[in-house]
């Protein structure tokens, strides 16, 4: 579920606090309903990647989804979509990219993908194809920043927010702001309020430290939330991004500041699970925009970025046929594996047996050997390079099993062997 498929009041009742994605992936592993999965939870996302035996189990998993996070099935079912195989790479390669974001170009995204496959990798629940399909796709996310400009301006979601604010008010400058949250975003936030000119900048924040490291780096003065009442009704913008899971802005709050006011307030939460109750909007002189609302300026925004699009397009391409390629690939590998262990084991029987009959000296056995094994590998290079290639067309796996297996021309022979004794 993304921005493209839900709205915000949906979205925030499906975003995992990064303890309880832990959780979540570390069951769905353990119950055998997945064999591989990372969660990728942000502001504007929650997207499960898995391996699995069978799609129908797609069912089952929304449904752990609905319980783990009490939203109705039918609600969660109708605003998700689902990809498997090559649609699926391309999807994380995009996201990766920031090609899927609600700011194309935004830097946030790449770094969360990794937290994602970290957090995964320290819960074992990402094995040989999601630690690959991962590793790739921020291979790529920095090859699109690097390559194709995507990122130039340095936009993101703080940056609409402020954006907004600043055609709303015509000006920032002289502007009182108060920030509640003192994370990344916040961080971000209170860089863009300083270069849109606003004059003085508060920080709240349930941590005190936290705000006060953040108020001297950046320049600001740090606040405590008991008073919040107090600092919204002394400020003209209001950015919350804290995620708490609860309100922390009160439509009640926000109406006794604005009886001891004459101006009007202008909030952006930017926060999922929002911080500040809905019912804002309703108050007369209040201005209240969630991170849905920004979507207007932040299509503009993609709109100037179609040229980089297109060619982070051309390098996401090869990269899920590549990726693909190996994943249709994996297959055959014990068949691969246990050809060249006969292989071997003829090799050195043979080999044993004709050297007992031969008196040569230790280089010479030593030459002997080393032609023995040149003549096995340059003997199955050529049958394993088939049967890789046969693995992504599945028509062509028959023929090359009998090339592999020295049967061509053979009929009524079952092929499904690669040691003796074995069908």
């Amino acid at each position: 579920m993304s921005h493209r498929s839900a709205p915000v009041e949906l979205r925030e009742r499906i975003s995992f606090p990064p303890c309880l994605g832990r959780q979540f992936i570390r069951r769905l592993r353990e119950s055998g309903l997945v064999e591989e999965a990372v969660l990728l939870s942000t502001c504007n996302r929650t997207e499960l990647y898995a391996v699995v035996e069978d799609e129908r189990v797609r069912e089952r998993i929304v449904r752990e989804v609905s319980s783990e996070r009490g939203v109705e099935f039918e609600a969660l079912d109708k605003s998700l979509y689902w990809m498997t195989d090559a649609d699926a790479v391309r999807h994380l390669f995009r996201v990766a990219g920031s090609l899927d974001s609600m700011v194309v170009g935004e830097s946030q995204i790449l770094e969360q993908v990794r937290e994602a496959y970290r957090a995964a990798t320290e819960e074992e629940a990402a094995g040989a194809v999601l630690n690959r399909l991962f590793h790739s796709a921020m291979r790529i996310g920095k090859r699109i920043r690097s390559e194709t400009g995507i990122g130039d301006g340095a936009v993101s979601v703080p940056y609409v927010a402020v954006r907004l604010a600043a055609e709303v008010f015509g000006s920032l400058e002289g502007r009182r702001a108060l920030v509640v949250g003192a994370g990344e975003m916040s961080e971000l936030v209170i860089r863009n309020l300083r270069s849109g000119g606003v004059g003085e900048v508060r920080i709240a924040n349930r941590t005190p430290a936290r705000a006060r490291e953040l108020a001297e780096r950046l320049g600001g003065r740090s606040v405590g939330l008991e008073g919040l009442e107090d600092h919204i009704r002394e400020a003209d913008v209001v950015v919350s991004s804290t995620g708490s899971g609860e309100w922390v802005v009160r439509a009640d709050m926000v109406a006794r500041a604005l009886e001891r006011r004459e101006e009007p307030l202008f909030f952006v939460d930017i926060a999922v699970p929002r911080d500040i109750e809905p019912a804002v909007q309703n108050l007369p002189r209040a201005y209240l925009y969630d991170i849905d609302d920004l979507r207007d300026v932040a299509e503009h925004n993609s709109a100037e970025r179609e040229a980089a699009v297109g060619a982070a397009e051309k390098i996401i391409g090869p990269a899920v046929l590549e990726y693909t390629s190996w994943l249709s690939t994996r297959h055959v590998v014990p068949v691969i594996r246990e050809s060249r262990s006969e292989a071997e084991r003829v090799r050195q029987h043979e080999l044993s047996r004709f050297l007992k009959r031969l008196d040569l000296s230790e280089e010479e056995r030593r030459v002997v050997e080393q032609l023995s094994r040149s003549l096995v590998n340059k003997l199955l290079h050529g049958p394993i390079a088939d049967l890789k290639a046969a693995a992504q067309s599945p028509l062509e796996d028959e023929r090359v099993r009998r090339r592999l297996f020295g049967l061509e021309g053979i009929e009524g022979v079952d092929i499904t062997l690669a040691r003796r004794g074995r069908r």
